[in-house]
């Protein structure tokens, strides 16, 4: 049997602490397998990718997708709205204005999201969808209901932490089957102690900390260009542990195996190198 496909969701409750390098991340370091990885940036404050890689005029992204959903998707194919990065990542992005991303992210109901999941679970690929900030009345909320996992992303902040625990209740309502915690070190910090703190409440759905790493952050950007690309980089290899985890767990209800690395170190599985991945 082969890696399981699933749809991960991905956002924070407060700031920007870093949800589309993590997605992008997550991409790239997802173990082979399980067919190749499409990031979806679904971000209601307006996407980046665009810009950073002068995609505004190719004709193809959430724009596109979202009509394609109102004609019921006979028009295009789900990969027609793709494009590829430099590097082969495959992304979907979104309007660069918060007001169009806005509405385009609301038409996406009328079948564009349909023909995500769709093209997850018929063609065998993983979608991580880069939902930007969280709220109840956001309009990702669809992508909320179909993930199999929501990681949500936060800074080692003492007013992030309290934000995150004032909400948990409500992040339990939203119902997704699996979620994770995803701790962002910051600059010149050790975070490890916080992520012990978190993890002695969440046990395993804490992760982290992930590494502050502006190098491997502007190679997903577009930014810089090395001949590794982030497998080397402490990013790299933190993220693609995380990807092993999340590519092996089980279907949702079943037992899912457990991550080790929380038992008073606080760090994810080692990773394996960039060999066997896609």
């Amino acid at each position: 049997m082969g890696d399981p496909v699933l749809i991960i969701a991905v956002g924070s409750l407060k700031g920007s602490p870093g949800a589309t390098t993590l997605a992008l991340a997550l991409a790239d370091r997802w173990p082979a397998g399980g067919g190749e990885p499409l990031v979806v940036e679904a971000d209601p404050a307006g996407g980046d990718l665009g810009a950073r890689f002068g995609l505004l005029a190719g004709g193809r992204g959430l724009v596109t997708l979202a009509a394609a959903g109102r004609r019921g998707g006979r028009a295009r194919p789900v990969d027609d709205h793709v494009h590829e990065l430099p590097g082969g990542l495959q992304v979907i992005p979104a309007p660069a204005g918060a007001e169009q991303a806005s509405q385009v992210l609301g038409e996406l109901d009328g079948g564009g999201w349909s023909l995500l999941w769709s093209a997850a679970r018929t063609g065998g690929r993983t979608v991580i969808v880069d939902c930007g900030r969280l709220d109840p009345h956001s309009p990702t909320a669809p992508a909320l209901r179909a993930a199999d996992v929501l990681l949500l992303v936060g800074r080692a902040r003492d007013e992030e932490l309290a934000h995150l625990a004032a909400r948990m209740q409500v992040v339990q309502g939203w119902g997704v089957p699996d979620w994770y915690v995803v701790v962002v070190a910051q600059p010149h910090q050790a975070p490890e102690y916080r992520v012990r703190e978190i993890a002695r409440v969440l046990g395993s759905r804490a992760l982290g900390p992930v590494p502050y790493d502006t190098t491997a952050a502007e190679v997903l950007a577009g930014r810089r260009q090395t001949r590794t690309g982030i497998g080397r980089s402490k990013l790299g290899r933190t993220v693609a542990g995380m990807a092993d985890h999340l590519a092996a767990t089980a279907p949702a209800g079943a037992e899912r195996p457990a991550l080790g690395g929380f038992e008073g170190r606080a760090a994810l599985p080692a990773a394996p190198t960039r060999a066997g991945r896609r």
